[in-house]
């Protein structure tokens, strides 16, 4: 299972918000992805994508982005189908 976590970053708050993210993931195999443009109020989407083996993660990264959250966490999971 693959775990994928969007939300909001303001942009005044993304390089803190990308520092903290590197802090918290540490050594972890956690991509970061940003959508190529920000929404009409300037903010820009993130996507944490989690691989299988690495989902127990997520709590720790999710506490310490939430200083730096213009919109709440969202959780997918997704699994293969072969």
């Amino acid at each position: 299972m693959q775990l994928f976590v969007y939300y909001r970053v303001a942009d005044a708050q993304a390089e803190a918000a990308l520092t903290a993210f590197r802090k918290a993931r540490v050594e972890a195999p956690i991509d970061l992805l940003q959508r190529p443009e920000p929404d009409e109020l300037g903010r820009w989407t993130w996507m944490e994508v989690y691989p299988a083996g690495w989902a127990h993660r997520e709590p720790q990264v999710a506490a310490a982005m939430a200083p730096w959250l213009a919109t709440e966490r969202r959780v997918e999971r997704f699994e293969p189908l072969g």
